[in-house]
């Protein structure tokens, strides 16, 4: 399958709550007049400006180990050589919300409204986190009956830039799937553009493929750890010990 989707539901902003979860504000904190005025000012920028849209196309495991390959420079041991060989199926992706919104973005920041463009930074970039979601869930949707996902599958993406997949590695990966097609450009820096925009690999596989334990060098810096969160959305329990054992690392 190769195509290219439109992400509909995305042109909707987020609600009020995630946009101040996206400024570090937990839900149920009170926030000014002022601040709330800049969440509706914010969402409503948004919907005006944004323009999702995806890209998608099957790629086989062999066609995936030597796009991943890259330049040479991922980390080594890293965990997603071992989880693609447990899936069931791949596709690549890109996506991204339009040049309108970054552009608007970099205007508010350059005429010095600082707190306007982070309100609408961090809804684009939530959106467009959630574009990656939602091409997985039509992969796993367009799969035709022959593949039809295993009981208990799950669709999740991977980035260049995470988990020692070097960013380099959008080179061969933009070769291949040739998202030009939605208007993503890459630069001498492998840094997409428009910036709101996402790509990787989907990976179609039941809890143990998309498990692995966060103890690789590359996990000492970072920040965030989402790899536990996003391995927990597989399931609502932890993997026993036999679906541990046929992951790649456990």
């Amino acid at each position: 399958m190769r195509g290219r989707i439109g992400l509909e539901d995305l042109k909707r902003a987020p609600g009020r709550d995630t946009v101040l979860r996206t400024q570090g504000i937990p839900e149920g904190h009170q926030v000014s007049e002022r601040v709330d005025a800049l969440v509706e000012q914010a969402r409503e920028l948004y919907e005006a400006l944004a323009r999702p849209v995806g890209i998608i196309a099957d790629i086989s495991l062999n066609e995936f180990l030597e796009v991943y390959e890259g330049d040479g420079r991922n980390a080594d041991p890293s965990p997603l050589p071992g989880i693609v060989e447990n899936a069931q199926c791949l596709a690549l992706f890109a996506a991204t919300l339009g040049e309108p919104i970054g552009r608007k973005i970099d205007e508010l920041f350059r005429g010095g409204d600082a707190a306007l463009g982070c309100m609408l930074d961090g809804i684009a970039s939530e959106r467009a986190d959630r574009a990656a979601r939602h091409l997985g869930q039509a992969f796993g949707e367009s799969l035709p009956d022959d593949e039809e996902l295993d009981s208990g599958a799950s669709v999740l993406p991977y980035s260049p830039g995470y988990c020692g997949w070097h960013v380099s590695g959008q080179r061969k990966l933009f070769a291949f799937l040739e998202p030009g097609e939605i208007d993503i450009e890459l630069n001498s820096s492998c840094l997409m553009s428009p910036i709101k925009s996402v790509s990787g690999v989907l990976v179609a596989g039941r809890p143990a493929t998309h498990a692995f334990k966060n103890d690789f060098e590359f996990c000492l810096d970072c920040a965030t750890w989402e790899c536990r969160e996003r391995i927990a959305s597989t399931t609502r329990r932890p993997p026993t010990n036999n679906e541990w054992s046929q992951a790649w690392r456990s």
